[in-house]
């Protein structure tokens, strides 16, 4: 095990990336050579400082005013985990880029450490969007480059066994990319894989004994991310520029708006228990099985706001009438309740809800326009 901090992580990556390049032999790179490939890595990666991170309970109450409107569940006792042993791995859907503030702040309310977490290259878009994410405990990841580079993929499994060496937990948000269309996408084998890879090597020289994967389930009664309905899968976000996302909240999404956020911590799925009872893939890794498995449970755990039954019924209407009924949107909701209940999914009512008044948000936000009649409406922008 080594020291949690930059300088240290980064000594012990590079002596990682050295026995990778040299696996066999007792040659090693040059001092100047192992003094690059730490500055590569040092690109990479995260550096968290407690004082960004104690932020959170600050901005917590900018974009939602009350505790009470995040309803948290959890069947992980991260207290019962022995971190000198296991490897911890946080697997969530994505919904939003605000997801990680979120879950960041449960983190911190549970007293849990603060993960280091995957993030696209393209987040880091300016120097305060790097300081803030890096800080806060994000690390580059560059998904163009992940399969096919060589180098990069030592560059950041050397990062990555470095930070697990140090005692880090890693979150992966599993989807990528957020699906637009209100599905949970398929979960990839990515970092799961080299992970998978790096404790296979770890075992030799450190004491992990397992890898502890844990689903997490996030979902937003408002996603404030999207102001229109959105039925694509591919559809182009309107802004990847963190800071300006959030400094933008209140322009597109006002506070009462966001009426409730559920985050669920699942029962994890043990590396060694996985694989006694399943078979590899024909690559001898059990990384797939394990992101399907994560991915059922976090579909399972997921409950359906009240507001979603409105836009799912108001879609599906909408594709037979051009001027949708207020009336059919209510019996189309309630039957659908009845559907869901039985199916034993959970709903979620958040505080103030009514049909009357989501239907207000969406008119207020040129999503439909009122009939004269005021008992129908068109759908202006569907995306």
């Amino acid at each position: 095990m080594i020291k949690n901090n930059l300088k240290d992580i980064l000594n012990k990556a590079a002596e990682l990336y050295d026995g990778c390049q040299f696996p066999v032999s007792s040659e090693h790179l040059s001092k100047a050579h192992l003094n690059e490939i730490k500055k590569e890595i040092k690109d990479i990666a995260a550096n968290k400082k407690n004082n960004i991170i104690g932020l959170t309970k600050f901005l917590k109450p900018l974009v939602l005013p009350t505790a009470k409107r995040i309803v948290f569940e959890s069947q992980f006792d991260f207290s019962a985990i022995d971190t000198t042993k296991n490897i911890v791995v946080y697997m969530p859907n994505h919904k939003s880029h605000l997801d990680e503030f979120i879950i960041g702040y449960t983190f911190l309310t549970e007293h849990m450490p603060i993960p280091i977490t995957a993030a696209g290259e393209n987040l880091f878009r300016n120097k305060p969007s790097v300081f803030v994410l890096k800080r806060y405990g994000a690390f580059k990841i560059r998904r163009d480059k992940y399969a096919e580079d060589e180098h990069y993929y030592r560059l950041l499994s050397s990062y990555l066994g470095a930070s697990i060496m140090a005692g880090n937990q890693i979150m992966s948000f599993q989807e990528g990319t957020r699906p637009r269309d209100g599905k949970i996408g398929m979960f990839r084998k990515g970092i799961i894989g080299t992970i998978e890879e790096i404790f296979g090597k770890l075992m030799e020289q450190t004491e992990f004994e397992d890898i502890i994967f844990v689903p997490i389930a996030i979902n937003w009664s408002e996603n404030p991310d999207e102001k229109k309905l959105t039925t694509e899968r591919n559809h182009i976000a309107e802004e990847t520029d963190l800071m300006k996302r959030f400094i933008n909240l209140k322009k597109t999404h006002s506070s009462r708006d966001i009426r409730g956020v559920y985050l669920g911590f699942g029962k994890p799925v043990s590396y060694n228990q996985f694989v006694a009872e399943h078979e590899p893939d024909e690559n001898n890794s059990y990384a797939i099985g394990i992101c399907n498995e994560v991915r059922s449970r976090v579909v399972a755990m997921l409950p359906i706001f009240k507001e979603h039954l409105v836009y799912s019924s108001i879609q599906f209407l909408s594709n037979y009438n051009k001027d949708v009924k207020i009336e059919d949107v209510e019996q189309l909701i309630e039957v659908t309740q009845k559907i869901i209940i039985k199916n034993e999914i959970n709903i979620i009512e958040t505080d103030r809800f009514s049909i009357k008044s989501q239907l207000e948000l969406m008119e207020k936000r040129d999503i439909i326009k009122y009939g004269a009649d005021n008992l129908s409406f068109e759908i202006l922008k569907p995306n």
